[in-house]
């Protein structure tokens, strides 16, 4: 009897130190449990931060046709460059989709994930100042304003998101800052607008409750070392 074929999937980011090895049946599709199980950790050794993610995540920035408010650091008309700028993502695939991937197929999602990056700036006021821009420029009215903490460490909150070719995203950028860097984690998903596809269901409001519980549980992994 002939078993099926096993990938093992070894996932390195340039400049990172982010390392994950899981073995994964392409012959089935993926479980919510492989979608959302945080085994793998990326690390960045130059400024000590670290987070959870699944390893069946693909590494990449954006989820669908609208980006992340973090990729306007890659634009190069900016004026400041990021010193990192990684992500990574879980992918359902175009539609119609020619292949059942994951727990999603059957909905209008294209993908979620997260996306890290970290800047040099002054203060933590210019540390704010650029996280409140980055919302504003991620094409919704009201960015909205909050604050948590995580691990002992306050973050301020920002929605983003954003609508375009028949695409939605809808996120949350986080952004704190030490001793002379400013650290941004955005988390979000991106789906095909309801009823634009024959035969493709929307996402429940409870699925996406779940997955922003669970891009949440993320978050919470985030750790940034202390320089000062």
């Amino acid at each position: 009897m002939r078993r099926p074929l096993l990938l093992i999937v070894l996932f390195v980011c340039w400049g990172s130190g982010a390392s994950g090895v899981r073995a994964v049946d392409v012959s089935k599709p993926l479980t919510l449990e492989q979608v959302w199980s945080l085994d793998s950790t990326y690390t960045d050794q130059q400024h000590g931060t670290t987070f959870r993610y699944p390893s069946v995540w693909k590494p990449a920035m954006q989820f669908g046709y609208v980006p992340p408010a973090l990729m306007k650091l890659a634009d190069p008309y900016e004026n400041q460059v990021p010193q990192k700028l990684i992500g990574f993502a879980y992918m359902e695939g175009g539609f119609p989709r020619d292949r059942v991937v994951g727990p999603y197929a059957a909905t209008n999602l294209e993908g979620f994930g997260i996306v890290y990056s970290s800047l040099p700036l002054a203060s933590a006021a210019e540390c704010e100042k650029k996280a409140a821009l980055l919302a504003s420029n991620s094409r919704i009215d009201n960015p909205g304003h909050s604050s948590v903490k995580i691990a002992g460490r306050t973050f301020s909150v920002y929605q983003t998101g954003g609508e375009a070719m028949n695409q939605t995203y809808t996120g949350k950028l986080y952004a704190t800052y030490d001793a002379g860097t400013c650290y941004f984690v955005e988390a979000g998903i991106a789906a095909a607008l309801p009823g634009v596809l024959d035969h493709i269901h929307a996402l429940t409001p409870a699925q996406v409750q779940d997955i922003n519980v669970h891009l949440w549980h993320i978050m919470e992994t985030v750790r940034i070392a202390r320089k000062g």
